[in-house]
């Protein structure tokens, strides 16, 4: 995986004061600019669009116009036997010819080339999760599923809130480890609630979303969440970021999903 970690070191300019050098040290003199490839491709749904973009230097507002990479040659191998080309559609985006919907246990390649660099990726749609139970932990204040586990799949969950102000939390807790034999049963864990959905007022009106991933997501998840370098890697880098492509200087996510139903959770 191609790692990159862009940032501005106080203690080098210091140096160079120190030295009352007069070269001034930019944005653009630790740039390096990716390809960054972003599809998330769901079970049961149709065929997304998959994005091809570059990084942009560090203080740089962002502007799709910029970063959009409009001359790639792309297609997809599905299940390794048909090979479907993509178009570009305009803002980066290319689409299949033709709409299909994505089946759980298919396996999907991206082959893409770029200003001659070559570009791959490859996933395997995961299943819908099959929860055995759900409960609250009313100590921690979040919720728990024990999900039926499928080999080489991970999984995370989500609270949700109904009513007249709904939520939903922002982003998973935790990607359990990918399971090695089938039919093994694991836990996933939400983000706790804040303080206001803590409330005997909400007890009705707590409910959890469990995802299934492809395995490579875990590394991206856990690598993503270690670092607070890069605000955003999929615009300025990847920091130390676990991706799932390959290529010279490629970075991004070509990633099967399932989502589970959403479930009531009785306190």
């Amino acid at each position: 995986m191609s790692n990159i970690r862009i940032y501005y070191s106080f203690a080098l300019i210091l140096m160079i004061t120190a030295c009352q050098s007069e070269e001034i040290i930019g944005p653009d003199d630790t740039y390096e600019e990716f390809t960054v490839v972003q599809a998330e491709i769901i079970a049961g749904k149709y065929f997304p669009s998959v994005r091809f973009t570059k990084t942009l230097p560090l203080g740089i507002p962002y502007d799709i116009n910029k970063a959009e990479l409009k001359n790639v040659t792309v297609y997809i191998m599905k299940n390794e036997v048909q090979v479907i080309p993509l178009v570009y559609e305009g803002e980066g985006l290319y689409a299949p010819l033709y709409d299909f919907y994505v089946e759980e246990g298919e396996t999907y390649e991206l082959f893409a080339e770029y200003n001659k660099k070559y570009i791959y990726g490859k996933t395997i749609i995961p299943f819908p999760p099959e929860i055995n139970s759900v409960n609250y932990n009313g100590s921690g204040y979040y919720l728990t599923a024990e999900i039926r586990a499928k080999v080489d799949e991970v999984y995370c969950a989500l609270w949700i809130i109904t009513g007249n102000s709904p939520d939903i939390a922002n982003d998973f807790y935790s990607v359990t480890t990918p399971a090695k034999f089938p039919y093994t049963d694991v836990g996933v864990r939400t983000a706790s609630f804040p303080d206001e959905y803590r409330l005997p007022a909400y007890s009705n009106n707590r409910y959890i979303q469990v995802y299934a991933y492809d395995k490579s997501f875990r590394e991206y998840f856990n690598s993503r969440s270690s670092g607070s370098e890069i605000n955003d890697p999929f615009i300025q880098g990847g920091g130390t970021i676990e991706w799932n492509m390959q290529g010279d200087r490629v970075i991004g996510m070509f990633i099967g999903v399932a989502h589970g139903e959403i479930v009531k959770v009785n306190q």
